[in-house]
């Protein structure tokens, strides 16, 4: 792959997690209550930033390995049950990339409310639900998204520069606004510990916290370029911990703010377009100018979650974990099969499920058990693997550090699977349709390793070549167009 990009063009890319927040906030706040949803974003956020330096050094193990901490889980745990790797980098992908439908629904939510909120516009399909305004919004973006991708990295990371600065404008006007703007009456008093949870119990806590992991461990993206930085050592490594403690700072204010100026019933009320209810606060007839930023911070979270869902294909494939049509770079230097399946799938997935919380229930234990094996596969690779060279290497203090975050991550899953119905918006349905998912990938590391590369199973692998596995299927084509693009490059620039 094309080394192109910095630590801050992997900065630019985790501004995408603050559209978690805003996914997550109207329904978290209305049943928990404000100062509950902050108490746990503010500890997840602390996890994640010390999750960030595990990464780190993982990340810079295997600087020529694309896929970020789903290629570091398969690695960890290969050689105690190879399918926990296919597992991971399956739950990985699943996370990130059925996110893109939820993202796609919100934003045309969005655009629908500020810009066309009398249309009556509608298809009714013979399968599936009625696709209305938001959804078309919805899928043209998903395809929009994809082709931003499509034709190389740099023109992503260029259009989330512009994107990225408008969000910062949004950000600034969100949490500003309520304190200098006469049509907002900030109160301290509106931000409880309640909800309308009764009683709240540490179970309603802990599945919360599970349901909103993923908007608070997502600063790990920035991992997933590893392969095109240009120092793959020192961009990943700065820009996961300066991700990580920009969205800690981000996660504690903003739902301050907005709890403090709407309330918490409101936001209730309103889980979607409380964001539209506080601008109309702020700047009155003027709002749509402060909804423009947090519009264009969608379209950096449904690039991101393209990228990143297509990366993940293409570096297991390439590890040998799924089918080896997906780990093929296009002319342009990028996955270009695995983003067209992204694509495709969620197209799919959003006309056939429709609501947005289901998809993200189902694609949460996914996510979450990619994270958990990834911290895990931490303490592996230090027992197992003791000389392969770290550039970063951590104290050996962090050791039972990681064995206290894949505790605490097991447990949250644990619970949180057990438990759905507790938030109000899940059930059983949802766990069991991530737990299918999970196990489609069971199904396709079986497919490769016994018809594609007409091995034996080996449940448990013991290569320690950490090269990626020759493709015999790849585009010589393909391969040709990223070795020309390395060449330009300085020597100690290359993969």
């Amino acid at each position: 792959m094309v080394r192109t990009l910095t630590w801050r063009d992997g900065m630019v890319f985790a501004l995408n997690m603050p559209i978690g927040l805003f996914l997550t906030l109207g329904y978290t706040v209305g049943a928990i209550g404000g100062w509950t949803a902050i108490a746990i974003w503010g500890v997840a956020c602390t996890l994640a930033f010390l999750q960030s330096h595990l990464f780190a050094e993982m990340a810079a193990m295997f600087p020529n390995k694309s896929g970020g901490i789903s290629v570091y889980a398969y690695e960890g745990w290969k050689r105690h049950f190879a399918p926990l790797g296919a597992i991971a980098a399956f739950g990985y992908w699943m996370g990130w990339s059925l996110s893109l439908s939820v993202e796609g629904v919100v934003l045309g939510t969005l655009i629908e409310q500020a810009f066309f909120p009398d249309n009556d516009i509608a298809i009714r399909l013979p399968i599936g639900h009625e696709l209305g305004l938001p959804y078309l919004i919805a899928i043209g973006a998903i395809v929009t998204a994809w082709a931003l991708n499509y034709f190389g990295v740099k023109i992503a990371a260029g259009v989330a520069r512009v994107t990225g600065a408008l969000l910062v404008i949004g950000l600034v006007v969100l949490v500003v606004g309520p304190f200098v703007s006469s049509g907002v009456d900030f109160d301290m008093s509106r931000i409880t510990w309640g909800g309308t949870s009764s009683p709240l119990d540490w179970k309603i806590i802990v599945v919360w916290f599970y349901i909103t992991a993923w908007t608070t461990y997502g600063t790990e993206v920035c991992a997933s370029f590893a392969a095109e930085y240009k120092d793959p050592v020192k961009d990943t490594s700065r820009a996961l911990r300066a991700s990580a403690a920009m969205i800690l700072g981000i996660y504690l204010v903003v739902p301050y703010v907005v709890v403090g100026a709407l309330g918490e019933e409101t936001i209730g009320a309103n889980p979607v377009n409380y964001i539209g209810l506080a601008f109309d606060k702020i700047l009155g007839s003027y709002s749509w100018l402060g909804q423009l930023p947090i519009m264009a911070a969608f379209i950096i979270a449904m690039m991101t979650a393209t990228a990143d869902g297509g990366r993940s294909l293409y570096g297991i494939s390439r590890s040998g974990g799924t089918i080896k049509q997906l780990g093929v770079l296009n002319r342009y230097g990028v996955p270009g099969r695995a983003l067209t399946t992204d694509m495709m799938i969620n197209v799919v997935v959003l006309i056939v499920l429709g609501e947005p919380i289901a998809i993200l229930l189902a694609s949460n234990l996914g996510y979450l058990t990619a994270v958990t094996l990834a911290v895990g596969a931490f303490v592996l690779l230090r027992r197992d693997r003791p000389d392969i060279p770290r550039p970063i290497r951590l104290a050996r203090p962090w050791i039972p550090i990681a064995c206290g975050l894949f505790a605490i991550n097991a447990f949250a899953i644990c619970v949180g699977i057990l438990n759905p119905g507790l938030t109000g918006y899940g059930g059983l349905s949802e766990t069991i349709t991530g737990i299918g998912i999970l196990m489609i990938a069971c199904v396709l590391w079986y497919y490769r390793q016994r018809v594609q590369d007409k091995t034996s199973i080996e449940w448990r692998v013991r290569d320690d070549d950490h090269s990626d596995r020759t493709d015999p299927d790849s585009d010589p084509a393909a391969d040709a167009t990223a070795q020309t693009g390395c060449a330009d490059l300085p020597t100690e620039s290359r993969s």
